[in-house]
């Protein structure tokens, strides 16, 4: 981060600079006066009004580099703290070019590093280091819910969360030090009663924030979908299907796929990482086995797991490869053949742990459907729209009846829903043959089945807003780990000086937390993701 350290003024295009766009926007911050730019422009910045647009000429010793508005943000009051000024061009890059290479030739500035604007208004305490990393997270974001947390750390709720969170602490704090130096005059039960207060608005603050970090959410920030099993199951087929476009390669030749290949696709508002894995199989190819190994890690960390079976090619010994591993979606496939159902019947799946269970063909590629399949083994589908015996929402059929005709125990009518089933596919409470909600149909496209399906997890698993970034996430759970063993010690703390030792030790978790102090390493993690120009 030594390029950091220097004061010189420095310019940078903020906007896209891959390709021609209609107006760029270039930023430059770091000069002392707004006179001192007075070569380059044909307006007279001694009329400037700061905020407001002005329109000139960029140019210099009588050349006209181009058209455009600029407006000068004053130090103390601009994004960074320094002087800004912000010059809005013709967003061919190569005017953008010739227009950052004028200022850096005949000027005293040098090309902004990435990130570099935002460190200096970190530096110059315009930002907190938790609003850097909510700035981060917006920038960087791949689904609607990292976009609105990004938003909510860099000036939204959260951000005040951890503000209201540091004044607890701040009154926390004056509190002991009433004790230290007010006992007398206050009195000791005073004291003791404002201390209290204020430690238990604190705690409230914390724990609230805690249950935010409760499960794992690594996989939620870079979701993927991953498919496996065997070579030539129909997994290259179903990803092309999920795309909507020809991108495996689909042939009757096993082995086809060597290596994974990935793709975004975009479900309601998320972009999932959607990754078509190497056949998994025994093999002697060094190559093969490479892809096979990088296939069960992806497997490992994945957000949607789907198991693709061929049961013509399927044994004991070969599901056995996936009993530790949980997945959403299983799909037996080449059902277009005439004795797949005795081939099927053959077949122990109680190895594999699911949520659900289909059988597919994947001929036509363009509209691959699936049916549900019975099968022995799995306790039944867990999806929010495949018959839970509790409601999830007010409409999904409660065990109490809301009203005459909702969902009785016992059923008014022959077809409606009774815990025991009517039907062979009903989804049964104790384990055995398996199968979808009534309401599924015989048949189905299974590109919209399956993105529904995907979705639903994605919103359960973010129900409760959880806290993304990983560094909040664990200074959060020091803190309230922190605050639990002070809880448990304030009535042993008899001496005031080391009551007031342990509340320090909090304050310093806490500051960490909102960015009050920056670790190096911690900001060179941050600034590794910024684009030039921010």
């Amino acid at each position: 981060m030594n390029f950091f350290t220097d004061d010189q003024p420095i310019i940078a295009c903020s906007t896209g600079t891959s390709s021609n766009t209609a107006i760029a926007v270039i930023r430059l911050t770091g000069f002392k006066k707004l006179l001192d730019l007075q070569k380059f422009f044909s307006f007279s910045l001694e009329k400037v009004k700061p905020r407001m647009s002005h329109l000139t000429n960029i140019e210099s010793d009588g050349k006209v580099y181009d058209n455009g508005l600029m407006v000068f943000f004053p130090e103390g009051g601009s994004y960074t703290g320094e002087n800004v000024l912000e010059l809005s061009v013709h967003g061919n890059q190569l005017n953008i070019q010739r227009i950052l290479d004028l200022f850096i030739k005949n000027g005293d500035f040098r090309a902004a590093h990435p990130g570099e604007f935002t460190y200096r208004a970190l530096k110059n305490k315009k930002l907190s280091l938790s609003q850097v990393e909510g700035l981060d997270m917006l920038l960087n974001a791949n689904s609607s819910l990292m976009l609105l947390q990004g938003l909510d750390i860099l000036q939204g709720d959260l951000h005040a969360q951890y503000l209201a969170l540091y004044d607890a602490f701040l009154k926390l704090k004056a509190a002991v030090e009433i004790s230290i130096d007010f006992s007398e005059d206050v009195g000791a039960e005073e004291t003791q009663k404002l201390f209290q207060d204020s430690f238990n608005k604190f705690f409230k603050l914390i724990s609230a924030l805690k249950t935010r970090t409760e499960g794992n959410v690594s996989s939620l920030l870079a979701p993927e979908i991953v498919l496996v099993g065997q070579t030539n199951a129909g997994k290259s087929s179903l990803f092309n299907i999920l795309l909507k476009h020809d991108r495996s390669i689909v042939s009757n030749i096993a082995g086809t796929t060597r290596d994974y290949v990935s793709e975004v696709i975009h479900i309601d508002g998320t972009n999932f990482k959607l990754v078509d894995t190497a056949g998994i199989r025994e093999s002697s190819d060094v190559i093969e086995n490479i892809g096979i190994d990088r296939a069960m890690g992806i497997l490992a960390r994945a957000f949607y797991k789907i198991l693709i079976v061929n049961p013509y090619e399927t044994n004991p010994e070969y599901l056995k490869k996936f009993t530790d591993i949980d997945f959403d979606f299983l799909v037996v496939s080449h059902s277009d053949k005439s004795d797949f159902s005795s081939i099927v019947e053959e077949i122990d799946f109680s190895l594999i742990k699911t949520k659900f269970v289909a059988k597919a063909t994947f001929e036509n590629r363009d509209f691959g459907s699936i049916e549900p399949l019975t099968i022995s083994g799995p306790m039944g589908p867990l999806l929010t729209n495949f018959g839970p015996i509790e409601p999830l929402s007010k409409n999904n059929g409660p065990i109490e009846p809301l009203s005459k005709n909702i969902g009785p125990i016992e059923p008014l009518l022959k077809n409606i829903g009774p815990i025991e089933p009517l039907l062979k596919n009903n989804g049964p409470i104790e384990p055995g043959p398996t199968g979808p909600h009534p309401n599924f149909e015989q048949s189905a496209p299974i590109e919209p089945f399956l993105k529904a399906h995907i979705q639903q997890k994605f919103e359960k698993m973010t129900a409760n807003n959880p806290i993304l970034l990983d560094r909040h996430r664990t200074v959060i759970n020091k803190i309230y780990s922190k605050s639990v063993d002070f809880s448990n010690n304030i009535n042993e703390l008899d001496d005031v000086a080391i009551l007031s030792s342990e509340v320090n030790i909090l304050g310093h978790s806490l500051t960490e937390l909102i960015g009050i102090v920056s670790p190096d390493d911690v900001l060179n993690s941050i600034f590794a993701n910024f684009c030039i120009g921010k």
